[in-house]
């Protein structure tokens, strides 16, 4: 029976100015080996403007920090691209020799808040550079997502790059602020860059109760596929939800095997945004996720026994 077990708060992040003021955003976590999980994360600065930097753990004690980002690996964009006001990991993943950093990048809008399309950045140095893929979204505007269509997340098999992700256009008032609606997309491409205008929606949001099911990781466990996503609920309490599929095309929601509850301090009002890595040289698998405030109150981490049904 698979349970997960909160191993509480990894790192906190607050400094008086610099590029990296608060906040840890967004965690996409890849291990650079068998002893070391990089996390990348959404760093903010004192305007709010995010900038991908990263924590390095212990993969056998994963709240022990060892190193610190000292400058961010993908930096904003230039002025007029579609992320000039704010990058973040969607996911990280190693094919071959190469990490692929797929971000989501924030360009300011005038009749809505702002638009997020999806980015590639790419490191041929275990993650310690990155250079952009194009300065222009590989995960663009379209149809399905007119205002948001990022999150990226892949899973390499026998040569096809399969890919999740969120797409919206819509706009609802959630706690006194517009906020986008999505849902979570599927399609393949070849090579991880190349992609078709539309996908296959696997996951709706209820609008009942939540207004987005946010940055998607698609992952392997078993002969099952899964999608972890964060529920964006309209009481604003986020929390994860799971999908699962025998063959990518057909999807459940089981959203009940991904119930992390809220704890009483940097997480007791949302646990957001999950990754899930596993250690290869051990086999343990450890869900990194941000706390309060879209993660302002800091990084946690949970450890999964067991598998999905």
């Amino acid at each position: 029976m698979m349970h997960w077990q909160k191993l509480g708060q990894v790192y906190h992040r607050q400094q008086e100015a610099g590029w990296w003021h608060s906040h840890t955003m967004a965690p996409s976590a890849i291990c650079l080996n068998d002893e070391v999980i990089r996390v990348f994360l959404g760093c903010w600065d004192s305007a709010g403007i995010s900038r991908i930097g990263y924590v390095d753990v212990s993969a056998e004690r994963p709240n022990e920090v060892l190193a610190v980002s000292p400058r961010p690996v993908v930096d904003i964009g230039r002025p007029g691209c579609f992320d000039d006001n704010g990058v973040f990991p969607g996911h990280a993943t190693r094919v071959g020799d190469t990490i692929y950093l797929y971000y989501t990048g924030f360009q300011l809008g005038e009749k809505i808040r702002y638009f997020n399309f999806g980015g590639l950045a790419l490191s041929h140095d275990g993650g310690q550079t990155f250079t952009r893929a194009s300065e222009a979204p590989i995960l663009d505007r379209a149809d399905e997502g007119l205002s948001v269509r990022a999150g990226q997340s892949i899973l390499h098999e026998s040569g096809a790059f399969h890919t999740v992700y969120s797409a919206g256009s819509d706009w609802v008032d959630v706690g006194g602020c517009l906020r986008p609606t999505y849902d979570v997309y599927y399609q393949s491409s070849p090579d991880g860059l190349a992609y078709q205008r539309a996908g296959q929606r696997i996951v709706t949001h209820d609008a009942s109760v939540e207004h987005g099911l946010g940055r998607p990781q698609l992952v392997r466990l078993g002969e099952r596929y899964a999608v972890l996503y964060t529920r964006r609920t309209l009481d604003m309490k986020y929390h994860f939800g799971l999908s699962l599929s025998d063959d990518l095309q057909h999807w459940e929601r089981a959203d009940h095997l991904a119930s992390i509850a809220h704890g009483t301090g940097f997480d007791s009002e949302m646990v957001y945004f999950p990754s899930l890595v596993s250690v290869p040289g051990s086999g343990r698998r450890f869900l990194f996720y941000a706390g309060n405030g879209f993660g302002r109150d800091g990084l946690g981490v949970a450890e999964l026994h067991g598998d999905f049904p």
